[in-house]
């Protein structure tokens, strides 16, 4: 049976019923909700300068002691606290951002797709948010009502006719 496709890019595919995102396929009736989340991420360039930064200090503190001439080693302790300094600063002006579509499900929220790029995880959300809407629009399959429709199926041909009533003894 094809299915009306909502939305296709890169490796994510939604249609009413089924969500394919990466390598994983989500039924969009068993998705409570949906939301996008932005996640802040270290930066490698501000990790290394706060690393060097730190060397550079202990390398000045070391030094100065083992001399017994702080003096000769304070403008390189500056050059590592300013190194630290500088690499804070910078993860707040230039932090790696990771936006995260999550889906809840009964089993619990899913981080399904992350990316960098917030325009296509908006996109993928408005796409399952589609879906939501056009799946309300219509009813349940007996394929989508899975085990449920199975197990009444199973019980329903499992139940004997009505039992025979028991016959009243005259006297």
């Amino acid at each position: 049976m094809a299915q009306e496709l909502l939305f296709e890019l890169n490796d994510v595919r939604i249609t009413p019923h089924i969500a394919s995102i990466g390598g994983t396929s989500y039924q969009i009736s068993s998705i409570a909700s949906v939301h996008v989340v932005r996640r802040k991420r270290r930066n490698p360039v501000v990790i290394v300068a706060f690393i060097l930064g730190l060397g550079v200090l202990a390398t000045a503190m070391v030094a100065s002691r083992t001399t017994g001439s702080p003096d000769d080693y304070f403008s390189m302790a500056v050059i590592g606290v300013s190194a630290m300094v500088g690499a804070f600063l910078l993860q707040f002006a230039w932090p790696r951002r990771l936006y995260v579509l999550v889906l809840r499900t009964s089993s619990g929220d899913v981080d399904a797709l992350v990316s960098h790029n917030q325009q296509f995880v908006s996109d993928v959300r408005q796409a399952l948010e589609e879906a939501f809407v056009v799946r309300a629009g219509q009813p349940a399959s007996h394929a989508e009502l899975g085990s449920e429709a199975a197990i009444r199926a199973a019980l329903d041909a499992a139940a004997p006719g009505p039992s025979p009533q028991p016959k009243a003894e005259t006297s």
